[in-house]
């Protein structure tokens, strides 16, 4: 998939946090990374920038981090937030500043009753959607929120019931991408078993209600809202066959309809397969399947990564990472991606465009990247991409971007 966010420093892996690992809960550090992006902008194989618009651009992206983790007897309460200043050196327009918060407990009682709040917020610029939209000349910040919150009770059995409740929503700063924002409530109740050791299994029913406010612009002004509903049966299970593997999995079977957008309804299966595998001490393989629709491809824990919010159909991807411990300081690793979309158009009718218009596009993802912890509090590193995605026109296009990414950040423990 060939989506875009302004550099944030990848924190890179377990070398590194082992490396930084203090008997404090707390932390505030500082990080500067460099990006150079061939396509910035998204263009087609065959498109040219808009005048005094370069294709290409290197991005400084300048951070400000603080965290923490705190045990407190049962209870842990947990926080992280990254504020950047992001920096363009061609297309100046598209400077802007970006966040990411997250704060969140787990508790637990005596009594076989836990459970977790978790709440995020992320702002960067958003992805561009030439196809549809068009290039937008001017900065575009895409905010998204969510919160999450589980209760659990375990009786003296196996036996655990679980109940989850989620609520999200996304935003745009450009006028142009108003139809896309949205907001959508969901609740899941079900159960899960544990017959031995870690092995589990679990099945809930969920239910997500979600709205466009701002779908269908009218003459006078105001909006048309769109909502869709969707139903769906969540099938889970955890084993580890060996103590060098795990095995996590969802099946889900559900339906989505939508009150003016019909084109984008989908019934089906749907689910994640993810296989954790560590052969040696020094080298670990992380590998993920998964089939889900858009929205929930970039929220769910699937094999699409580091992405802003993707508006297709259903998006089926596979994802292999390898990391290897070349030394106590120096990290590798190495990704694979293949994912295959199914399109609607999710703008508003006009006249002349099928508004039901429909279509695919597949795309592979290459990754190279490395490490280095010279300092326990000390992490530099390098990251390379290659992404090429092949479609047909309106919804989709044939494009290539190549990402060359270096960081280095400092942390300490307080």
């Amino acid at each position: 998939m060939n989506r875009h966010r302004l550099p944030t420093l990848l924190l890179a892996g377990s070398l590194a946090t082992v490396a930084q690992a203090e008997t404090t809960p707390y932390y505030i550090g500082a990080s500067q990374s460099f990006t150079r992006d061939s396509n910035l902008l998204r263009l087609s194989d065959t498109q040219e920038p808009p005048a005094g618009f370069s294709k290409a651009d290197t991005i400084s992206s300048t951070s400000l981090l603080a965290g923490l983790d705190q045990p407190i007897g049962r209870q842990r309460v947990f926080g992280n937030v990254a504020l950047r200043e992001n920096r363009l050196s061609n297309n100046d327009v598209y400077n802007n500043q970006s966040y990411s918060l997250t704060a969140g407990a787990d508790w637990e009682t005596v009594e076989h009753i836990s459970g977790n709040l978790k709440a995020s917020a992320n702002r960067s610029l958003a992805h561009f959607n030439t196809e549809q939209i068009g290039i937008v000349t001017k900065k575009n910040l895409e905010t998204t929120q969510q919160v999450d919150a589980s209760f659990r009770i375990g009786v003296v059995t196996a036996w655990t019931a679980e109940a989850i409740v989620g609520w999200r929503s996304v935003d745009y700063s450009a006028v142009e991408y108003k139809s896309r924002e949205f907001s959508q409530n969901s609740v899941s109740l079900g159960g899960r078993y544990r017959p031995r050791g870690a092995t589990s299994l679990g099945v809930a029913v969920r239910d997500t209600k979600g709205k466009y406010p701002s779908f269908f612009p009218q003459a006078d002004g105001s909006y048309t809202g769109d909502q869709f509903d969707r139903q769906d049966i969540d099938f889970t299970g955890y084993i580890e066959p060996s103590g060098a593997s795990s095995v996590a999995a969802r099946l889900s079977l559900g339906r989505t309809r939508y009150d003016l957008a019909t084109q984008r309804d989908f019934s089906g299966v749907t689910g994640l397969l993810k296989w954790n595998w560590q052969p040696t001490g020094k080298l670990k393989f992380d590998t993920r399947l998964s089939r889900d629709p858009g929205q929930d491809s970039y929220f769910f824990d699937s094999a699409v990564s580091n992405a802003t919010v993707d508006y297709s159909r259903l998006t089926t991807a596979v994802r292999i990472r390898a990391d290897y411990e070349a030394t106590a300081k120096i990290g590798l690793n190495a990704t694979i991606g293949y994912s295959r979309r199914s399109l609607a158009r999710t703008l508003p009718a006009i006249p002349g465009v099928d508004s039901q218009l429909t279509g695919s596009d597949h795309s592979t993802n290459f990754g190279l990247g490395a490490i280095w912890v010279p300092l326990r509090s000390v992490t530099v590193g390098c990251d390379a991409t290659r992404d090429q995605r092949r479609g047909e026109l309106p919804l989709s296009s044939n494009l290539s971007d190549t990402t060359l990414s270096c960081y280095g950040q400092f942390q300490l423990q307080l």
